[in-house]
């Protein structure tokens, strides 16, 4: 017999604390390993978790509409319905230092209440069209959460859309607001997830010193093996990106401290634009998989982020991230390192254009290639024969 400890997962480096939106199973419920647990709200998204173990849950420590510092111990399943279990006391920083206990964690609860057997939600149309953490923020900021519009899958309100709420009150409710030339401005709230990219990004350029390198590329190759697995460019740049890296191991380290950490797994970020920011799903061995499969996980990953439905192993960990803007027109353009990786690749659109081809003016598609670096992991040397690489596997028959 034996008991799992499950604790609130750090997503992410920047991660502190996390909310948790919803259980999915009640007390005295069976769980499989592997099945859907328990919903966390962090500054990305509302990530899914799933049962580190297989057993009875028998006890939910932090109940629906809570935050917990990471590394919380919010539940315990067991092997059998009876068996004992350990008391909070057994469960504290002194016991396992990178596990507190609930105890710890959160504010005291009302006494003779000892654990949260009904925090599965609920089966109303609330749960459905509202997260606990938006209307925890409409409370704070005096919101009537039954006049927000969702822009979540189903009308779901979003704690971004209870902001975005408040701030049109406070403009409706002020006026049009007047800028030092008197002309009229609207002024809201930042967003949770455009505050995480704000600060993410601001100790990017201000900790990490960076340089760019450009150069074009002949994608005639590349769109015939997209076009063959039904792929798209994000996909052949990404795998391109990665089987190149298998041979630089530079562009896959980060600094930590007076260190430099090389990462052996190949995982690769992809920047995805959504109304309330950029999110970062990442791409697990990528350099091992074909189009066909990178094509299907790609397509997950970006279909769960926009509903906000990704689940909690799709963040964090990437050794590079890949930025397309050619989707949207963009020619080129230079990204901003996302920490604390040390590389990012941006693509513009794949163009025709006229180029020398044995010394003859030929029309190839083509696509401009920046990567951006970290000075402090890796040189321009570095990074030249990196991009190369790519290349050379982009333009390989």
């Amino acid at each position: 017999m034996s008991i799992t400890k499950v604790i609130l997962p750090k997503l992410g480096l920047t991660m502190d604390e996390g909310r948790l939106i919803a259980w999915h199973k009640r007390e005295g419920d069976r769980i499989e390993k592997g099945e859907l647990l328990f919903e966390v709200e962090t500054d990305k998204a509302n990530m899914e978790i799933e049962s580190p173990a297989s057993g009875i849950v028998r006890r939910i420590l932090l109940p629906a509409d809570r935050s917990a510092p990471v590394a919380t111990v919010i539940a315990l399943i067991a092997d059998t319905a009876n068996e004992p279990l350990p008391s909070l006391s057994e469960m504290t920083p002194a016991a396992a230092e990178s596990t507190p206990s609930v105890a710890e964690a959160l504010p005291p609860l009302a006494a003779g209440t000892p654990s949260f057997a009904g925090s599965v939600p609920p089966s109303d149309g609330e749960r459905v069209r509202s997260s606990p953490a938006a209307r925890k923020r409409a409370q704070e900021l005096g919101v009537d959460i039954a006049r927000v519009r969702g822009t979540g899958p189903g009308g779901r309100i979003s704690i971004e859309d209870v902001e975005a709420a408040a701030g049109t009150a406070v403009a409706s409710a002020a006026g049009p607001a007047a800028g030092g030339n008197g002309v009229p401005e609207k002024r809201e709230p930042l967003s949770r997830m455009r505050r995480a990219v704000a600060e993410a990004m601001t100790r990017s350029v201000r900790e990490a010193p960076q340089f760019s390198i450009s150069r074009d590329v002949d994608m005639t190759n590349a769109s015939a093996r997209r076009r063959s697995a039904g792929a798209s460019y994000t996909d052949v740049l990404v795998s391109a990106a990665a089987k190149a890296l298998r041979s630089h191991p530079r562009l896959r380290s980060r600094l930590e401290g007076d260190a430099i950490v090389t990462a052996e797994r190949i995982d690769v970020g992809i920047a995805v634009a959504v109304d309330a920011g950029l999110i970062v799903p990442v791409v697990r061995d990528a350099d091992g998989k074909d189009l066909g499969a990178l094509k299907e996980e790609r397509e997950s990953l970006e279909g769960a982020v926009r509903s906000g439905r990704a689940r909690g192993d799709s963040f964090g960990g990437a050794a590079i991230t890949v930025s397309n803007l050619g989707t949207l027109g963009v020619d080129r353009f230079t990204a901003i390192v996302n920490p604390p990786e040390a590389a990012i690749l941006a693509a513009g659109r794949v163009a025709d254009r006229v180029v020398a081809v044995a010394g003859s003016p030929t029309v190839r598609p083509m696509v401009s290639l920046t990567l951006t670096v970290d000075h402090r992991v890796a040189d321009g040397a570095d990074a030249a024969r990196y991009l190369a690489d790519v290349a050379k596997e982009l333009e390989a028959s």
